[in-house]
C-alpha cells in the first residue's frame, strides 16, 4: 500500500505514525490494486482530528473523527473506512453474480430453483408499515400533497386495485402506477 501522509498543526510522534501505518494495512486485504492513503491529522486544543481519504483505480473513500485522543480517532476513523470498503465490496460481488443468476435461472425471471437471495436493505431501522385505505384518485393526490411521504399507496374506489402514486419529476407532475400480483 502506498502512503501519502499530511500532518498538520502537530508533528506526530514516531509511534503515532506507525500505529495509524499498522491499522491502514487491515484495508489492503479488502482491494487488489495500489491503494493511496492520505491522512490528516490535526489537533485544536483538545480535539483531535484523523480524516482519511482512500484512493484506488477510481475507487474514493473519505472518513473523518474527532475524539479527545489521536489513537481513538484513528482507531474510529479504520473502522469507518472498513464499513465502507466492506459495502463496496459487497455490491461489486452482487453485480457479478446478478447476472450469473440470470443466466442460470428459469427463462431469464432471476429466480433459481424456487431460492431467492436476501434482499439488501438501505435502511431496515427506518422501516415503516401502511395502511391501505380505499379512496379514489383525487383523495390519493389530496393526500400526498399533505403527506411527507414521497408516495401514496391506496385501493381504488373504481376497482379495489392496489395503486401507488408519486410525484415524478420537478415540475410536480404526479404518475399512478397499477400494481398487479
Amino acid at each position: 500500500m502506498q502512503y501519502s501522509v499530511t500532518f498538520r498543526h502537530m508533528e506526530p510522534s514516531d509511534h503515532i505514525k506507525k500505529y495509524g501505518r499498522d491499522k491502514l494495512s487491515r484495508l489492503e486485504k479488502y482491494l487488489d490494486s495500489v491503494l493511496t492513503a492520505d491522512v490528516t491529522l490535526t489537533v485544536d486544543k483538545f480535539r483531535h482530528r484523523a480524516e482519511v481519504v482512500l484512493s484506488s483505480d477510481g475507487l474514493k473513500i473519505k472518513a473523518m473523527e474527532e475524539k479527545d485522543e489521536m489513537y481513538s480517532a484513528l482507531d474510529l476513523v479504520i473502522d469507518k473506512l472498513e464499513k465502507q470498503l466492506k459495502r463496496h465490496m459487497e455490491k461489486l460481488k452482487g453485480r457479478k453474480a446478478a447476472p450469473a443468476k440470470r443466466a442460470a435461472g428459469n427463462g431469464g425471471n432471476g429466480q433459481s430453483d424456487g431460492e431467492y437471495d436476501e434482499p439488501d436493505i438501505v435502511a431496515a431501522d427506518r422501516t415503516r408499515d401502511l395502511t391501505l385505505s380505499r379512496m379514489d384518485l383525487g383523495e390519493a393526490a389530496e393526500l400526498l400533497a399533505h403527506s411527507a411521504n414521497p408516495f401514496v399507496v391506496f385501493l381504488d374506489n373504481e376497482d379495489g386495485g392496489l395503486r401507488l402514486l408519486h410525484q415524478s419529476g420537478k415540475e410536480g407532475s404526479l404518475e399512478l402506477l397499477r400494481l398487479h400480483g
